[in-house]
């Protein structure tokens, strides 16, 4: 099913209450006592950090992947399927499915290429389990709990003994340990653990149980009445959109600190009025006070959105704004000689780290141009004693040429800026032999003969890709759509290593703004955030040169 990379949409969060229910579905559908794993069991099954993402296969098929915090997958299904484990599932819980032996080599071989699983190639004794049609794994005999594949039966293997001199197809195998599903996160690489626990972790049975019978009779009652409180407590977190705990802030604590930020903006900074909603609040988050960095979010304020917060921020007379809905534009604020900020004591704020680890240089992304020799420049690099079919920078050609007119005396004596074009360079660089010519332009009309690559390596240095071409950019538009919202486009990042889901998340908390991916696997956020988003790819080690913004909103000068 996944032998090419699937089609995914953007991931999202399911909620506490749909945890639960997710999990109580696969328990049952796998005969688990939900009740005797312990709670790090139930984790190691379905994460309490989950996410829902639907995908379409390479060969048209639609489902729905769940995964982790770190957007791996956990278990998948199709639209008419049951919910299938992934391998990283498989691997912390073994328990879960049935497995079938077979031979080291054909899990290598066969596989971890994608093929089915054949009755001869299969090792008995079999479990009980693996009947016709039900899910089961697949493990080596050299490791038989290290499930490397999954598949459905397509024969009911308790009736085999022997399966010498037998044919047909034993598992039509769904997902296996070496295809695209385990690649789905291109950040993370994935390690096959050597060993991993059958054991199903159950819950610890306390000494208290048998000290008494009215212990015994109290003790479910204290868990039902704190499972009671849990659950209304999830159902309160649910209902409020603020969905996250503030354990020591309190929303109206949170509410002054933005307030402050406001006065501490207009005090200290230089404005440029008028201005966008979206380029003033990055002035707002600068300024917060020394805070956890998990509370710096408009969300968890009573206004939950930017433009809120300055809509009462003018009925304070703070400031003055104009627009309608989300698209606002600040066109003045208080006067720094009014009472309220000269009366007010600004407040220490999270400043950026100046250490040399944690500067964007030790952490940039590193990109390089190289060139591949073609047949026009063959004899050139036999004459010199060089691979023919390598890699090479700008420099190490430049420096090639060189030596080559050096060691065949090339340069013209009378004038030692020119060289004399040989039988060996009048080929590549189209010039009859015996011309004289400036060493730099014979150089310039030497390079064309060389096909361009580009050689990535991501800023954590954990990724490395030489491809065919020119380096990639990544394009930001801002623009206006029919209704006059201006939105902002992002694409060409999965170039640069960087997840489709993730990031858009990411741009989604970074712009305070509800994010789109567009069926060209853009990412369309709204509001005018092309700063914002150069700021955030900055972080991740994107290079400058790498990132093309264009702004269709703002108005050009016109000529006097």
């Amino acid at each position: 099913m996944f032998k090419k990379p699937p089609t995914t949409k953007a991931s999202a969060n399911i909620k506490s209450s749909d945890r639960r229910k997710l999990l109580a579905t696969i328990c049952q559908t796998y005969n688990l006592n939900i009740d005797e794993i312990s709670k790090e069991g139930l984790e190691n099954i379905l994460p309490s950090t989950s996410k829902k993402a639907t995908f379409i296969s390479s060969t048209g098929i639609s489902g729905t992947l769940y995964l982790n915090d770190q957007e791996l997958p956990t278990w998948f299904q199709t639209r008419d399927s049951q919910l299938y484990p992934s391998i990283l599932t498989c691997w912390k819980c073994p328990y879960i499915l049935p497995l079938i032996k077979t031979h080291p080599h054909v899990v290598e071989v066969y596989l971890g290429k994608g093929a089915d699983l054949m009755l001869p190639g299969t090792i008995p004794p079999f479990d009980e389990r693996a009947t016709k049609y039900s899910v089961v794994g697949v493990v080596s005999s050299d490791n038989p709990h290290r499930i490397m594949a999954i598949g459905t039966c397509n024969l009911n293997m308790t009736q085999f003994d022997n399966v010498v001199g037998r044919s047909g197809t034993a598992v039509n195998i769904l997902h296996h340990y070496n295809d695209e599903l385990m690649k789905l996160n291109k950040e993370i690489d994935v390690e096959i653990p050597d060993t991993v626990d059958p054991i199903i972790p159950k819950k610890e049975v306390e000494a208290e149980e048998v000290s008494g019978e009215s212990k015994k009779e109290s003790k479910p009652a204290d868990e039902e009445i704190q499972e009671h409180n849990m659950e209304n407590k999830e159902e309160n977190e649910e209902e409020d959109e603020l969905a996250e705990e503030i354990e020591t802030l309190t929303v109206e604590e949170l509410d002054n600190f933005f307030v402050r930020s406001l006065l501490q903006t207009i005090k200290l900074e230089k404005l440029e009025l008028p201005m966008s909603s979206n380029v003033f609040s990055t002035f707002i988050y600068k300024n917060l006070p020394n805070m956890d960095s998990k509370y710096a979010n408009i969300k968890k304020t009573s206004w939950k959105k930017i433009s809120k917060f300055l809509k009462e921020m003018k009925k304070l007379k703070y400031l003055d704004i104009k627009g309608k809905d989300e698209d606002l534009t600040i066109i003045s604020v208080i006067s720094t000689n009014s009472s309220v900020i000269e009366n007010f004591v600004p407040h220490k704020i999270n400043k950026p780290k100046k250490s040399g680890t944690t500067d964007l240089q030790d952490a940039i992304m590193t990109i390089k141009t190289l060139y591949k020799p073609t047949s026009k420049s063959r004899m050139f690099f036999n004459k010199i004693n060089e691979e023919f079919d390598a890699l090479y920078t700008l420099g190490e050609l430049k420096s090639k040429f060189e030596n080559y007119i050096k060691h065949f005396e090339l340069v013209v004596p009378t004038s030692p800026k020119n060289i004399l074009i040989d039988e060996i360079i009048s080929k590549p660089i189209n010039k009859p032999e015996g011309t004289q010519m400036a060493r730099d332009q014979a150089f310039k009309e030497f390079l064309p003969n060389f096909s361009p690559y580009y050689e990535m390596i991501s800023a954590d240095k954990q990724h490395k890709e030489i491809l065919k071409g020119q380096p990639p950019k990544i394009n930001i538009v801002t623009e206006m759509k029919i209704g006059r919202k201006i939105i902002t486009r992002v694409g060409n990042y999965d170039k640069f290593f960087i997840k489709q889901g993730v990031f858009s998340e990411e741009l989604r908390i970074k712009c305070s703004g509800s994010t789109t991916i567009l069926e060209d696997d853009q990412i369309q956020v709204q509001g005018p955030h092309g700063m914002l988003i150069i700021e955030l790819l900055k972080k991740k080690g994107i290079p400058l040169s790498c990132i093309d913004f264009v702004d269709k909103v703002k108005k050009k000068k016109k000529r006097s």
